[in-house]
């Protein structure tokens, strides 16, 4: 790491909303068609997010670096992962405050992709002075590529498959509305395909991940989910079926070719 990025370790910022009940029906009819949304899961991503003009934005619709974000030298950024704490749930909060800070930045060699940087970044949740949720945010920088990386496969013969849902263009227009995300590879295939070699757009990482937290959380009723720790594999595309398996614990999400999307681990 450079000295210019060690510069963006511990840097700080927060951020503050109210939950509106306009929000949380938006946050439903997004999401409520294909699993029961009643506890809220991953409404924290579509609050206190940054509300940049478009002046700020690069061309792939994030905001430009070297404000909060660390002024990368690589042009792709990825969701890689993220661990979760629960400690209350949203239903009964009315405004809700983010600080987030970054905590590590990390340069790696990878076969596959060459030069990447991970930014380890802690976003902390409150109401007043209660802290609700926790989590611990992983993006992956790296260069563009049109380079074909095989994926990993699995075998689902002995996997319970708790259901598919296949996420459609206007779910993910609305996932990206209310969660503020302009990225462009979840709305503009142009560009995604173009400029950033997908072979169709992207399916949102928090978008899997908000349904598998609520999909597991209704399988549950008698218990609140307290932990979600989830990986992204591989992209997802849309119109393509997302298969949720999942045990006492694991979770697993394939494609309709058992090519692992998200691979993730819960507790109650």
């Amino acid at each position: 790491m450079t000295n210019d990025l060690k510069k963006w370790l511990n840097k700080k910022e927060s951020s503050k909303e109210i939950i509106t009940d306009s929000l949380i029906q938006k946050y439903k009819a997004c999401l409520s068609a294909d699993v029961d949304v009643k506890n809220l899961l991953g409404l924290h991503w579509c609050l206190t997010q940054p509300k940049e003009t478009r002046l700020n934005l690069n061309i792939d619709g994030h905001i430009k670096k070297g404000n909060f974000m660390p002024p990368i030298p690589l042009e792709q950024r990825m969701w890689a992962a993220s661990s979760i704490s629960f400690f209350e749930d949203l239903s009964s909060v009315n405004e809700i405050e983010r600080l987030s800070e970054i905590k590590k930045i990390e340069r790696k060699i990878s076969k596959n992709s060459g030069e990447l940087y991970f930014v380890e970044i802690e976003h902390n949740y409150y109401s007043e002075k209660t802290l609700l949720i926790k989590e611990t945010q992983s993006l992956v920088y790296k260069k563009f590529s049109s380079k074909k990386i095989k994926k990993p496969l699995i075998d689902l013969d002995n996997k319970k498959i708790l259901k598919k849902v296949m996420p459609d263009n206007t779910m993910l227009f609305r996932f990206s509305a209310i969660t503020f995300n302009s990225h462009r590879i979840h709305y503009d295939k142009d560009y995604a395909m173009k400029k950033e070699n997908y072979p169709d757009l992207v399916v949102q990482g928090p978008l899997i991940a908000t349904i598998v937290m609520n999909l597991i959380q209704s399988n549950n009723l008698a218990h609140h989910l307290k932990e979600f720790n989830f990986r992204n594999v591989s992209p997802a595309f849309v119109n393509q079926n997302l298969i949720i398996c999942a045990n006492e614990n694991e979770v697993l999400v394939v494609n309709d070719d058992n090519e692992i999307l998200m691979e993730g681990k819960y507790k109650f």
